[in-house]
């Protein structure tokens, strides 16, 4: 398959939905000095590459893929699809093109659209969720042209969550997890600083969080939250990024309903204490004078039992419904001159 393709390292290119350039490796989410303010799984999870992408423009006529990953992970997750190619259509925005095949993981070439037309198309591949990437070039026509699309100047979205915002194992290729999807229907750079089972909103980490400049907060964390925790943690990791960025609005989001609540009282008990304490710190935040939105969570995967593969996680289909209602909240706080 090679022999007939030109090969570029996509860091060449840039690699988009990163919030810092300090990074012990280039495909991390925290910068290397955190490692000492994070908690071990934290710091583990943040070496994988959830919400990155690369943007390009090329006339090619195939695209390829070389990509090279630590495997941490049971070898049923094989079967995931880790790459993720989408292009722009000028009628329709950005639409789906092609994923990683089966056979080629963990390591190695895949193709991921042949037969094309050639002229020149706007370009994402979406990166892994739950992988480690150690390498990762992309293999054109030998005779295409090749530019990295401009980076895209504006603040990011910054989304803080669990698993739910981390997308993992439960969707079923990296373009379909929540953010990613709203990033394409905002048309806006998004950061994904979702960290599977791990979101317990640690002071120390809302310090380095901190550093970035987004255009809004998105706070996600309270699936991974006990009672206990809320009033030990949140206000205190919100407070450097409400400080450091007193003009920046903040989406602080309930979670969502889990779909065995109905039948289960016990879950929905549990739930709704923390979100009390939860929705008590964002009206303090509202008097203090953040500029705060609440999202609850109750419609977040829908009401029919069909949103998720576990009664926990966002499917696509899941995923897509938390879009549906969070691409309207950020659209009104972006846009609003509040």
């Amino acid at each position: 398959m090679s022999d007939d393709m030109r090969w570029i390292d996509v860091t060449t290119l840039g690699i988009c939905g990163r919030g810092w350039e300090e990074t012990a490796h280039p495909y991390d989410r925290l910068p290397a000095r955190a490692q000492s303010q994070v908690t071990p799984i934290v710091w583990q999870l943040s070496q994988q590459s959830v919400g990155m992408y690369v943007d390009f423009t090329s006339d090619t006529a195939a695209i390829h893929a070389r990509c090279s990953l630590r495997v941490e992970q049971a070898p049923e997750h094989r079967y995931l699809k880790y790459l993720d190619l989408y292009a722009r259509d000028e009628q329709h925005g950005w639409r789906w093109v092609g994923v990683s095949r089966y056979g080629h993981f963990p390591s190695g070439e895949t193709p991921l659209i042949e037969d094309l037309p050639r002229q020149s198309r706007q370009w994402r591949l979406y990166l892994p969720l739950g992988y480690h990437v150690d390498t990762l070039s992309i293999g054109i026509s030998p005779d295409a042209q090749i530019t990295a699309t401009p980076t895209d100047t504006r603040k990011p979205i910054v989304i803080y969550g669990t698993s739910i915002v981390h997308g993992m194992w439960h969707v079923s290729r990296p373009g379909m997890a929540w953010p990613s999807i709203v990033g394409r229907q905002l048309d806006w750079p998004v950061i994904n600083l979702g960290f599977s089972g791990s979101a317990c909103m640690e002071p120390d980490l809302g310090q380095v969080l901190s550093e970035l400049d987004p255009a809004v907060w998105v706070i996600d964390p309270l699936a991974n939250m006990s009672l206990e925790t809320v009033i030990a943690n949140a206000r205190a990791f919100l407070l450097p990024l409400c400080a450091k960025h007193p003009r920046t609005p903040l989406v602080m989001m309930d979670d969502r309903t889990h779909e065995q609540a109905w039948i289960l009282p016990d879950y929905a008990a549990q739930r709704d204490a923390k979100q009390a304490e939860f929705r008590a710190i964002a009206q303090q935040l509202s008097a203090e004078g953040i500029r705060v939105s609440y999202v609850q969570g109750s419609e977040l995967i829908g009401t029919d039992g069909e949103g998720t593969t576990d009664g926990s996680h966002p499917s696509d289909l899941g995923a897509y419904r938390y879009a549906q209602v969070m691409t309207p909240v950020l659209s009104r706080v972006l846009y609003s001159k509040a």
